[in-house]
């Protein structure tokens, strides 16, 4: 910053509902709890404070890579995985109980009915909705 910038000051007014203002003063009262000063802890500097981090975030979402997958992404393909294993697991085990038919035996493989993927992938996909729903 250059001498003539940083001298100068640039004022703002933002007006605060009063259910925004009764939050800002819990987490005041809290910081002066803390033992930080009145002069650290006001109901200006925490609302600059978090002026400059939504600020922050809203920089960091505009330059996000579209490619780039949310945290909800990454929980969603992670529990995917999960109930897909817990779902193939349960099958093998359930062929395995059952009488095999020697019609479908070939090379001591049992195989699955052809049905079986898509309503794994139905019963996965209604999971999946329960834990991340879409918006």
């Amino acid at each position: 910053m250059s001498d003539e910038t940083s001298s100068k000051r640039n004022r703002v007014a933002l007006t605060v509902p009063y259910s925004l203002l009764d939050k800002v003063d819990i987490h005041v009262q809290a910081r002066l709890d803390d033992g930080e000063s009145r002069e650290t802890a006001n109901r200006a500097a925490f609302v600059m404070e978090m002026f400059k981090l939504g600020l922050r975030v809203h920089e960091n979402k505009i330059s996000k890579d579209d490619n780039a997958k949310t945290l909800d992404e990454k929980l969603e393909l992670i529990a995917k995985n999960a109930l897909m294993n817990g779902y193939i697991l349960d099958a093998i085990f359930g062929i395995q109980k059952e009488t095999v038919d020697t019609s479908k035996v070939i090379k001591n493989a049992s195989l699955l009915e052809p049905e079986w993927p898509s309503d794994v992938n139905a019963r996965i996909a209604g999971k999946l909705n329960d834990y991340f729903p879409k918006r």
